[in-house]
């Protein structure tokens, strides 16, 4: 019996020419990811901790974005490029067979002879007294690696906070390296957080500086999300950041402190233009500022638009790793506010259910897509298709991927899914549920790993295992 199931690219106009820096090279280079959460660090250092997490610190488009998913397809000859894949398993939080797809992103940017653009940074440290002595040096040596970063085409501020604000250089060239070191040297732990007192300041330090198109705006904010002064909820700060966006000024969180506000920045670093990375230690450091740096500063397309028709008999369930929405969410429209350039092929998953068994050249689902590129452009288009092209049916008890990587993305769903559910559940005081969707979570996992001889995977592996182990009796 052969059963192929095919992601077909109906139609793929995507040119974002023009793009100041990005120099276009051989396929698949380079990816690209949606902003957001760009990792699951506070979960990871929970675990290490002995600590069981609390459910959303499992993030979806944070665990995708650590793993690079590219997806076979068309060769991909612009700077961003969709692609689709599809697969048919269970799902572990129902145990029902689902439909997941598979949205890729990817890009053919060089990395030999891409630069990323002249930055105006603004640094806003949170120096309360909830950062302890601990978290205040990672962040001083964070922020030392930052400054080491830039060059003298970049200008640089850096705004200091606790319960009120302190501008400890105001916008200027990066020329004194040893004067903007020795002034991060100095910071010390004190007093309560007002988030919103250092954001206003960096933006009014960034504001300074002219709008150019040649040039990045952004503002880098450590800290450990536990605002107590000023404004506090994610509403409030949605709106400062999408405003200071309009503006064209952007934002990057850096979060530190195992007593991390992880739900307000999932939903903060969703704003056009925001990312987020959580920098558990200094090999994590290193990664952000030494590999990644350059293309987190640097989006490549905003406002995607994604917009799913399920053929008949299906209905969309959820969508994973859309940044700023839960995971369950059932809409059929969703939007992505930012898509940056990556080393990683990042994805998006949406996941369906039909009714009776998937037959032979079934359709599953459409998919359209618009955004807007970065440089101004019109806006770009790309509609892609899913169907079940197998000469019989496929029961409702078996598997199929139509790639290799869309297996491992369903398993790293899986695990989101297991995760946040056992998590949910334990702190409910509903231990032996907890216990039992831990267990099952790790076993699917290390089955998946070993199957794909993926060692990435078989590191998630050990850590739904370690998972499982906090929740013993």
């Amino acid at each position: 019996m052969t059963r192929r199931l095919l992601a077909a690219l109906v139609a793929a106009a995507l040119t974002l020419a023009g793009c100041s820096g990005l120099s276009t090279g051989a396929p698949g280079d380079l990816g690209a990811t949606p902003g957001g959460a760009q990792d699951i660090g506070l979960a990871r250092t929970k675990v290490a901790a002995g600590q069981v997490p609390e459910s959303e610190d499992f993030v979806a488009e944070g665990l995708y974005s650590e793993h690079d998913l590219p997806l076979e397809g068309s060769s991909c000859d612009q700077v961003l490029c969709l692609r689709t894949a599809t697969a048919i398993a269970p799902a572990i939080d129902t145990g029902r067979q689902e439909v997941f797809v598979q949205v890729g992103f990817s890009s053919n940017v060089d990395p030999a002879t891409f630069r990323r653009k002249p930055l105006d940074v603004a640094l806003v440290i949170d120096h309360s007294g909830s950062m302890g002595v601990e978290p205040m040096e990672a962040v001083k040596e964070a922020a030392r690696k930052l400054v080491e970063k830039l060059d003298e085409n970049d200008t640089f501020s850096m705004v200091i906070f606790d319960d009120s604000v302190e501008t400890l250089v105001k916008q200027q060239a990066v020329r004194n390296r040893t004067e903007l070191l020795n002034a991060i040297g100095d910071i010390e732990a004190e007093g309560g957080t007002c988030i919103e007192c250092g954001l206003r300041e960096g933006f009014k330090q960034l504001a300074t500086r002219p709008v150019e198109p040649s040039r990045a705006r952004r503002l880098m904010l450590f800290t450990d999300a536990m605002p107590n002064v000023g404004a506090t909820g994610e509403g409030e700060f949605m709106e400062l950041l999408s405003g200071s966006s309009a503006k064209g000024m952007d934002t990057t969180v850096f979060g530190v402190n195992i007593a991390f506000g992880q739900a307000l920045v999932t939903k903060i670093s969703a704003v056009r233009g925001a990312n987020y990375y959580y920098l558990s230690n200094s090999e994590r450091m290193q990664k952000v500022f030494d590999e990644d740096f350059d293309f987190l500063v640097t989006p490549i397309a905003y406002d995607l638009h994604m917009a799913l028709a399920p053929a008949e008999g299906f209905r969309v369930e959820a969508v994973y790793g859309v940044p700023g929405v839960d995971p369950g969410v059932s809409a059929a429209t969703m939007d992505v506010a930012t898509v940056f350039l990556s080393r990683r092929r990042g994805a998006i998953v949406a996941r369906l259910s039909g009714s009776g068994e998937v037959q032979p050249n079934q359709p599953v689902v459409a998919n359209g897509f618009s955004f807007q590129p970065v440089e101004g452009e019109a806006p770009a288009a790309v509609s892609l298709t899913a169907k079940y092209e197998g000469s019989e049916p496929l029961s409702a008890t078996a598997s199929w991927y139509s790639q290799r990587t869309v297996r491992k993305t369903v398993a790293l769903t899986n695990f989101i899914l297991g995760a946040r559910q056992a998590c949910e559940q334990w702190h409910k005081g509903e231990k032996a549920a907890a216990r039992e969707v831990a267990n099952r979570t790790a076993a699917l996992l290390r089955a998946e790993a070993e199957a794909l001889d993926d060692a990435p995977l078989r590191t998630e592996a050990e850590l739904a295992g370690k998972l499982a182990e906090l929740m013993k009796p």
